[in-house]
């Protein structure tokens, strides 16, 4: 047998170690990369759930917390005992952060009582009765000491024929907060539990609030055809202008709206969970002496044609009752406006609003509120 050089067997030797030392570095670095990898993604992920615990509504529900944090720099929001004006504020949907100039509202108020008035339009996109009885307990939690509240009652939300709620397009079991998922069951309204309350929430946060998220800083990836995370920019009354429209642009938004509406009117039947939350909010209010009224903003004849019969002839008179139980003022402002003052069927334009406002002022918060202090003189 022929002898290999040495210089062969040298060379045979060194390409055959350097092969497996080579491939033993990758696998080290795609190790170490992943390991890396992985610890970074558990800090961001557990870093994300730190500020959601710390800060709740920030990521959960920023509907609520951006209208807090406004709320916070109002005189309305201040605590009660600090020599602040009388507290007013308005709970309810788009319809009614569209219809009642809350800074307009507090200057006719402070004249006609006599008194300071502030007034705050605490409303929010999408939100439905059950919505508005959580967001008035988070907002007596947060420490806003209200003297009076206006709760809109948005009468498609108290279509109990639907099942699920309408009211679930928006209020997603994700925005509530722990304690206020078997509260929402008591009222009837189905949810479960979030992930992001116990530990996947605590190191899986980016995956739990992704869709908030996704909406807040890169709305163009949502997923969902409802906004759950942000509304259009408010005064520092809560209000939104909405500017005068075209026919043709208010008729194209009336099919919209329609269409989306679209479950609530075939066999309408008000009541159910929408109904149960009402009494929930009014009888909260009452237990802690505070004032309340109930409102049904603006709708055009043709809005009102879409509820179907008999439920439709149905809706004043449930109401009537339940602000008789809760000796509450019911104002059915329905026909108030005319049909070009309404944007698509039921928000209003700003001269719409500035419209609503004068009346409902004058024909219904100022003699609410005299009364009011008449009876506690009495006392």
């Amino acid at each position: 047998m022929k002898a290999v050089p040495p210089n062969t067997r040298f060379a045979f030797r060194s390409c055959g170690a350097a092969a497996p030392t080579a491939r033993g570095h990758r696998e080290r670095s795609s190790a170490t990369a992943l390991a890396i990898g992985f610890v970074v993604t558990v800090v961001v992920q557990f870093g994300i759930g730190q500020a959601v615990r710390s800060a709740p509504g920030a990521f959960s529900d920023p509907l609520y917390h951006d209208k807090r944090e406004r709320l916070r720099a109002h005189p309305a929001g201040a605590p009660a005992g600090t020599g602040r004006p009388f507290a007013l504020l308005f709970l309810g949907s788009s319809r009614t952060y569209d219809a009642v100039n809350a800074g307009a509202a507090a200057a006719a108020l402070t004249h006609d009582l006599g008194r300071p008035v502030a007034a705050f339009d605490f409303a929010t996109s999408g939100a439905g009765p059950v919505t508005l009885a959580l967001h008035l307990r988070r907002l007596l939690a947060d420490g806003v000491a209200p003297d009076a509240v206006v709760i809109e009652v948005h009468p498609a939300f108290l279509a109990s024929q639907v099942w699920p709620p309408f009211e679930t397009c928006w209020l997603r079991p994700i925005r509530l907060r722990p304690g206020e998922t078997s509260l929402a069951r008591d009222l009837g309204f189905p949810t479960d539990a979030p992930g992001a309350h116990g530990l996947r929430g605590l190191f899986l946060a980016g995956y739990e609030y992704r869709t908030h998220l996704l909406e807040r800083y890169c709305p163009e990836l949502s997923p969902l055809p409802y906004r759950l995370t942000s509304g259009p920019e408010t005064d520092r009354h809560g209000f939104v202008r909405v500017p005068n429209l075209l026919p043709r642009q208010r008729e194209r938004l009336r099919a919209w709206t329609r269409e989306q509406y679209a479950p609530c009117w075939t066999g309408y039947i008000p009541g159910g969970c929408a109904l149960a939350a009402l009494r929930d909010a009014l009888g909260t209010c009452r237990a802690i002496g505070v004032r309340t009224a109930l409102l049904v903003t603006p709708e055009s004849a043709e809005f009102r044609g879409w509820y179907a019969e008999p439920g439709r002839a149905r809706i004043v008179p449930l109401l009537n009752e339940l602000a008789r139980e809760f000796e509450a003022p019911f104002v059915d402002a329905r026909e108030w406006l005319p049909d070009d003052l309404i944007a698509d069927g039921h928000h209003l334009t700003g001269t719409g609003a500035d419209v609503f406002t004068e009346r409902l002022v004058r024909d219904a918060l100022a003699p609410w509120l005299r009364a009011q202090e008449g009876a506690n003189h009495e006392r």
